[in-house]
């Protein structure tokens, strides 16, 4: 008889699984076509500052000729697909052409207010991305002339800033951004909704938008790359107001929800009012019948009040002793429970002392 055969005790080799690629690290990013196609002149990542936020923001150069926001859509709980990895960063990135006489104009507010200067002494020696913005991607007369004086002085050009012509071009740049709004039809001021999901109630109020209105929306955009006080500034010139909440049928339903629950509130109070009134004549009534049948002395307050209190004698002294008086309570019997727990608590504290003041 042949040997059974016995299974191998030594465990199966396992190949290694090669490491995944972190998907997390890779962003996506909508560019022109135009701009990759340009092989001579790459494209690069560069930090400038921007007078809307406040801080330096990523910009896309195109050699020392061409100058490109990047602009950031985050939203939460967002990923991509990307072939069969998940990115967990859902961010959106796109290229904006900027005009770059916005990013001038912050520096040329910030040193050129006083005095005139060149373009090569604006700025801080140690601030190379200042300038490399005003030397190399500003040019000179071509983009300052809206917003500055511009002086010429032994071959030298220099600039100073000039508030009047800056709201005037700011002003004309508005009003041309209104422009357009109004032209492709975009949806603003307080009754603006999405193009592709209109609520149904909506549909019969009035969706009409002012010219006022596109006006406002386009210097708020306009007032995204200018400093604060000059956004302000900008909104004084144009006369534009702020603006005012209106009524939607939401805040309809809750204007008057409030309302009513004011209403029932009145209601309830005045109700209350009149179970005390009531309250207060059945105790009076009650109180004059005790005096008036004699078996109750008046109080010493009143008795003060009357003249001669002290010679007067009370109704129940005048009395005759045939008269019944109310009998005194009897004291209730406890029983063998009750007189047991009496006996256990002997010695200890009620629950009030403890919230006494000590």
């Amino acid at each position: 008889m042949s040997k059974k055969t016995t299974r191998s005790s030594k465990p199966a080799e396992t190949k290694p699984i090669p490491a995944a690629k972190a998907p997390a690290l890779r962003k996506v990013m909508f560019i022109s076509d135009e701009l990759l196609q340009d092989e001579e002149n790459e494209l690069t990542l560069e930090y400038f500052y921007h007078p809307g936020k406040g801080k330096p923001v990523l910009f896309i150069t195109k050699g020392n000729t061409e100058l490109m926001e990047v602009i950031e859509f985050a939203e939460q709980r967002r990923c991509w697909l990307i072939n069969n990895d998940v990115c967990s960063d859902g961010r959106i990135f796109m290229t904006t052409p900027i005009d770059i006489t916005l990013l001038a104009l912050h520096h040329l507010r910030l040193h050129c207010t006083e005095k005139a200067l060149a373009l090569e002494d604006i700025g801080k020696a140690d601030d190379k991305s200042t300038l490399r913005l005003l030397r190399e991607f500003v040019r000179g007369e071509e983009h300052l002339r809206c917003v500055a004086d511009i002086k010429n002085a032994s071959g030298m050009v220099f600039y100073k800033y000039n508030p009047k012509k800056t709201m005037a071009w700011l002003a004309i740049k508005t009003r041309r951004v209104a422009q357009k709004l109004q032209s492709i039809g975009s949806h603003c001021g307080q009754s603006a909704v999405s193009q592709n999901y209109v609520r149904g109630e909506l549909e019969g109020e009035s969706k009409e938008e002012t010219e006022m209105d596109y006006l406002r929306m386009a210097c708020d955009i306009v007032g995204n790359y200018l400093d604060l006080d000059l956004y302000e500034d900008l909104k004084k010139y144009l006369n534009i107001a702020d603006e005012t909440p209106i009524m939607t049928s939401t805040t309809k339903k809750e204007e008057k929800a409030k309302g009513e629950n004011k209403r029932k509130s009145l209601q309830q109070l005045n109700s209350n009012n009149s179970k005390k009134v009531k309250l207060d004549e059945k105790t009076k009534n009650a109180a004059e019948k005790l005096k008036s049948s004699g078996l109750v002395e008046d109080s010493p307050t009143s008795d003060t009040n009357k003249p001669n209190s002290s010679e007067e004698t009370s109704p129940v002294s005048t009395m005759s002793p045939n008269v019944l008086t109310p009998s005194p309570i009897k004291e209730r019997n406890l029983t063998a429970k009750e007189k047991a727990l009496a006996k256990s608590a002997k010695g200890t504290k009620s629950i009030a002392s403890f919230f006494t003041k000590k």
